[in-house]
């Protein structure tokens, strides 16, 4: 079930003449924002951030935590950002720990931290979705309505979804139709968001 997005991100989003289509998605009924709309929103509000702090660091073993401070004219906000092989699956642990920790400190000046998710917060978010835990008929008409709603401005959701969409398609149970409705929707998104 699609977790009601806070009238403040659809406010905050308007704001930056985006909509909650083209900046979120739903992940097992968490609202989660792209982090390139975050970006964006820091812009919009000015967010100023100071050089990290590195907290742990070992490039061998791909550990990275930082911490980062964010202001908003009067107010600071500092969070962690972490990224290790537990939790992040890409080759760059050192920018996803800092994309994590900006992340977390836009949402909390913009007061919506605990309410609203980003992109950069976990993989399962940056997956996309359908849902693992989902069977495989959800999964593949949750695929096909996720294709059908995407406009020709969708391409960071499309491309956060590439992974799932892979997934699906080598599912061993799913069907032949299935596998050829999925495919074609998805060349179709594809179609129409690169040409």
């Amino acid at each position: 079930m699609r977790k009601q997005i806070p009238q403040r991100l659809s406010n905050i989003l308007e704001e930056i003449g985006l909509t909650t289509r083209q900046a979120t998605w739903d992940c097992h009924g968490t609202p989660v924002v792209l982090h390139k709309a975050l970006e964006k929103i820091a812009a919009h509000y000015q967010i100023k951030f100071d050089a990290p702090t590195i907290i742990e660091s070992d490039a061998s073993s791909k550990t990275v935590v930082v911490c980062v401070t964010g202001r908003m004219g009067d107010v600071s906000e500092w969070s962690f950002g972490e990224a290790a092989p537990y939790n992040n699956k890409n080759n760059y642990p050192f920018a996803m720990a800092e994309k994590r920790a900006k992340d977390r400190v836009i949402l909390k000046l913009v007061g919506l931290h605990g309410d609203t998710y980003s992109q950069a917060e976990a993989d399962e978010f940056e997956e996309g979705l359908p849902s693992l835990n989902m069977t495989t008929d959800d999964r593949f008409e949750a695929s096909l309505t996720f294709y059908k709603e995407l406009s020709k401005t969708d391409k960071d959701l499309f491309i956060a979804g590439e992974k799932s969409y892979k997934r699906l398609i080598n599912t061993p149970d799913l069907s032949e139709e299935q596998f050829d409705k999925v495919v074609k929707a998805h060349n179709a998104a594809k179609e129409l968001i690169f040409t």
